[in-house]
């Protein structure tokens, strides 16, 4: 079919993205929901409901007829932002209208069963009881993959749908780097560093005095409940529904002050990525899918290079000691300082200190290359798992849960995520250096003005969407290709500082 007209196909693109707006926004409520408040005995039903909405989705997005209009729109000039969306929308289509119908419903249906399946495993401590079903996962994007078709090894392929243009050649440079600078350095810090004791952050802090502290945080961060919203959830994430609707989760854990604090500021990052996009651009695809290492360098930018800093503590730190003021009592605010900043090998990923958190990806990088290539034993993942997180951190865990199974990504069948979290953070180190240079960073924090650093954020990187890849936007924004020295030349320099070495 030939459009008449420039106005025509535009007009066809809005009723089409508009319903494909609508299944998204019905299956992300139904998700969002199952992942915080639903009960546990209805996942069966809800898993048959979601998978028969799926497939209307599948249906409507692959029909021949509109993929034939989005192909007529293809070779039309709309313009630098429709020309984009028609792009990228065209690139993920082609992938899935290759899947078979019933393919794509056993997809739909097997990531939401292994969510399940990991929450099991995961309560009881137990990888046998989700080792079966990661198997069945891998096996499934092994197929998912050989309909997709790729020109490179299958992990290579994975890699680049989370951030587009990396590769195992490029991680590799990438994390090989971080070994040779990081792991010396950490060792050195723990042989010759000062001592820190943090363990007044892990008495016992009551989830009711927790939830204060969350107020705290969301006040300073300009937190509006009429556009965001926080529930509770065991994996803390974000999801948006629109540019004016954006959920994140968070978890509270009793022992350990700083776990919710740093979840929330972290899940805001991403939030904040989600409803600074231009209005412009609401509804449309490219709207919300930025590379997900993108995303992470915008929530572990907000985490640990605004939220580790004194300047955004030097107010806030003694209204949440006004809430905890027994077990906060004896701590100064440089002592508090040095303790949300410190660093000890730990077993947790979502919990581990700024330093050391690249290693934690760097062992998920290395099975997650032998797994889908098939070299690994994955009856024993969680021993080969335990054994990594001795070789290159010093601890092992003493079960599943604190091991293999602590994270929900494996669950649904994202392989080739997880080094996008290290990868983001090596962005954020480049954005910060550039922040930088525009405002003075520690007088807009202690002066309460969070909006000034929130403005930038929007103005170099939020705006934009997925309108450009993650290197045209560091060029942008940084004025320099990607360098990952950067992140590591800001780890070694803040820690030596805090550790006197």
């Amino acid at each position: 079919m030939n459009f008449m007209n420039k106005e025509e196909a535009l007009s066809f693109y809005k009723q089409y993205r508009d319903k494909c707006n609508a299944y998204q926004l019905a299956e992300t409520t139904i998700f969002f929901d199952m992942s915080t408040i639903a009960p546990e005995n209805g996942s069966d039903y809800r898993i048959k409901m979601m998978s028969l909405l799926g497939g209307e989705a599948f249906d409507y997005q692959t029909a021949p007829e509109n993929i034939e209009k989005l192909e007529e729109m293809s070779k039309m000039d709309l313009g630098e932002i429709m020309n984009e969306e028609i792009r990228q929308v065209l690139k993920e289509l082609h992938r899935i209208s290759k899947l078979p119908r019933d393919f794509y419903l056993y997809m739909q249906e097997l990531t939401a069963k292994g969510e399940l399946a990991w929450k099991k495993a995961k309560k009881e401590k137990d990888y046998t009881l989700f080792k079966d079903t990661l198997k069945e996962l891998i096996a499934m994007k092994k197929k998912a993959y050989g309909y997709y078709g790729y020109d490179k090894t299958l992990y290579d392929a994975m890699l680049d749908d989370y951030e587009t243009g990396m590769t195992i050649e490029k991680y590799d440079i990438f994390f090989n780097c971080i070994k040779e600078r990081l792991v010396p350095f950490i060792k050195k810090l723990q042989k010759e560093g000062k001592k820190i004791d943090d363990q007044p952050l892990h008495q016992i802090f009551d989830i009711e005095g927790q939830e204060k502290v969350m107020d705290v945080l969301k006040d300073y961060m300009n937190f509006n409940p009429k556009e965001c919203y926080m529930g509770l959830s065991a994996h803390p994430f974000t999801c948006s529904f629109s540019l004016h609707d954006v959920r994140i989760t968070n978890k509270y854990v009793e022992d350990s002050l700083v776990s919710s604090i740093f979840t929330i500021i972290h899940e805001y990052g991403h939030a904040l990525y989600m409803m600074h996009v231009d209005e412009k651009l609401e509804g449309l695809y490219i709207s919300g899918s930025m590379t997900s290492g993108m995303h992470e360098s915008q929530s572990r930018f907000l985490e640990n290079y605004i939220g580790k800093r004194k300047s955004f503590w030097v107010n806030n730190f003694s209204k949440v000691k006004e809430i905890f003021p027994d077990q906060l009592k004896n701590i100064a605010f440089d002592d508090f300082m040095e303790m949300i900043n410190v660093s000890q090998p730990s077993l947790i990923r979502t919990e581990a200190d700024e330093l050391t958190y690249p290693l934690h990806i760097l062992i998920r990088y290395e099975l997650e290359k032998e797994m889908i290539n098939g070299h690994i034993d994955m009856d024993h993942l969680d021993q080969i798992w335990a054994d990594k997180y001795e070789e290159y951190l010093g601890v092992r865990p003493q079960d599943a849960s604190e091991g293999i199974l602590q994270d929900i990504h494996w669950s649904d069948g994202s392989f080739g995520y997880f080094p996008t979290y290290a990868l983001g953070s090596a962005f954020g180190a480049q954005f910060f250096k550039a922040m930088k240079k525009d405002i003075d960073v520690d007088v807009a924090l202690a002066g309460n003005h969070f909006s000034l650093i929130e403005d930038w954020l929007r103005e170099h990187i939020h705006q934009y969407g997925a309108l450009y890849k993650a290197n045209e936007i560091i060029e942008k924004v940084c004025h320099e290709p990607f360098d990952p020295n950067i992140y590591i030349d800001y780890l070694i320099d803040k820690f030596s500082k805090i550790y006197d070495i």
